[in-house]
């Protein structure tokens, strides 16, 4: 009886370092590690431009179906075809959700 009491708080430990090797998932150790890029993840998916679309529920007035459409601004758009020299910001041109039903446009 006396070698069984020994042998108790061994396989306790045992079972113990078991589970936290093996059972534990290895995310846990990693995540710590990775918080940092989630972050920035994080902060780069705010400065993406357009952001997310509007919720166009209501905004058509009576027409249906209002849906979320992004749209560049008509004179943005006749400066950025007649300015379009190869300068390297020829992509840059500035973007805005509108709820669009037909084709009218209406401010969200």
């Amino acid at each position: 009886m006396a070698a069984t009491s020994r042998i108790y708080p061994i396989a306790l430990t045992l079972a113990f370092i078991f589970f936290i090797t093996f059972l534990i998932p290895s995310g846990f150790a990693v995540g710590a590690v990775e918080s940092g890029d989630s972050e920035r993840w994080l902060q780069q998916s705010k400065m993406v431009l357009g952001s997310r679309p509007p919720r166009c529920v209501n905004k058509c007035l009576s027409c249906r179906p209002c849906m979320a459409a992004l749209v560049i601004p008509s004179h943005q758009w006749n400066k950025f075809k007649a300015t379009n020299h190869g300068d390297g910001d020829d992509n840059y041109y500035l973007l805005s959700w509108k709820c669009k039903c037909g084709d009218k446009l209406f401010q969200p």
